[in-house]
């Protein structure tokens, strides 16, 4: 197809769209700009000492701890971050941990039964949703608490509001050097009219396949975030999986393969260690030789925050445009709350 066709996008597709969550992906400059002032609006405690970061969290709610791993290993924090995402916390938590418990609603059943566990070990805990259940424990335990906006899916708030105020208050705790430049240059340069040109052209090609998106492992939760917007938005498979690991098994799985059902999309950051840009390449002729395509998203330059943030934003607006392509409403995710509700209210 010719690259004037791929940039056309159907405007009657956008009726499917009935939310409008379009609206959310196109102001995340200006979030992103408040959701770092928010860090600012909170009392904290003092801290001496941090021996590990731990961050409770589900879905969309948890993939800013891995945004926040992906910055502290980038600025040689010397500190481990985990993610818990279960209903139990690590024995390896103590008095010296830092918690942060984010739900986007508030009620995610994990989350409140880790924190009710956590809050018995350390005070340091930092809440962070629109309210909910999670608001009326940390204010009842007295424990800074950053309210964020309602009306956003938690899949969009993710992007803004559930990861600058932590950034913020990582800043605010001496962990981390300010950022505050750093925010600036992704705020001025995150939206930008080449970002949907691109993702329509991503979007056309995964249309009718099941993608599958691959990443060094440094900048994995990049892929997992792609992966993870396609399954919301468009409610199909995607898969993901990270550079080296994938090399030493799943690669075997292209011996037998329908190659018209599948579409690789690589996520190329230029400081990536050399042997995984070579591995990227033999893996790419590879899959060639097997039929299947691979499209490269390719990102460059200094800044961190800008780089990373580019590469997620294209990932949510492709998944975006390609449940639009399915004539899908990409905001409801029914089989997800029928789930809730089938299991009945959970004794927290």
């Amino acid at each position: 197809m010719a690259e004037d066709e791929l940039n056309q996008f159907p405007e009657d597709y956008f009726q499917y769209d009935k939310a409008n969550l379009l609206e959310q992906y196109s102001k995340v400059g200006a979030d992103i700009k408040s959701a770092y002032l928010l860090g600012d609006d909170v009392e904290l405690f003092d801290i001496q000492t941090v021996d590990k970061i731990f961050f409770l969290g589900m879905g969309g709610s948890a993939i800013s701890s891995e945004f926040a791993r992906m910055l502290l290993n980038h600025l040689g924090s010397k500190i481990p971050v985990f993610s818990v995402k279960d209903y139990n916390i690590p024995s390896t938590m103590t008095e010296n941990s830092l918690v942060f418990a984010v739900s986007y609603s508030g009620n995610t059943e994990e989350t409140l039964s880790a924190f009710k566990e956590a809050q018995r070990i350390t005070r340091k805990c930092v809440g962070l949703a629109s309210g909910g259940r999670l608001e009326e424990l940390f204010t009842f335990n007295r424990l800074p608490f950053i309210k964020v906006p309602k009306g956003y899916q938690p899949r969009t708030a993710a992007i803004s509001y559930l990861f600058f105020p932590i950034l913020r208050i990582l800043e605010r705790l001496g962990i981390i050097p300010t950022q505050q430049a750093s925010v600036q240059e992704l705020v001025k340069g995150i939206v930008k009219p080449d970002f949907k040109t691109y993702s329509i052209n991503i979007s056309e090609k995964l249309f009718g396949t099941i993608p599958i998106i691959y990443a060094s492992d440094k900048y994995y939760p990049v892929a997992y975030r792609f992966k993870s917007e396609i399954n919301e938005n468009a409610k199909i498979h995607a898969f993901s999986h990270s550079y080296s690991e994938f090399n030493h098994n799943e690669i075997l799985g292209y011996t037998r393969l329908e190659s018209e059902k599948y579409h690789i999309v690589t996520f190329h950051f230029d400081d990536d260690h050399r042997r995984i840009h070579k591995r990227m390449e033999l893996v790419k002729d590879l899959t060639n030789k097997a039929g299947v395509e691979t499209t490269e998203i390719k990102l460059t330059g200094t800044d961190f925050l800008t780089k990373v943030f580019t590469a997620i934003l294209i990932g949510d607006l492709s998944a975006y445009y390609l449940a639009l392509r399915y004539k899908t409403d990409p905001s409801p995710v029914e089989i997800i709350e029928n789930l809730k509700k089938n299991l009945g209210t959970p004794v927290l």
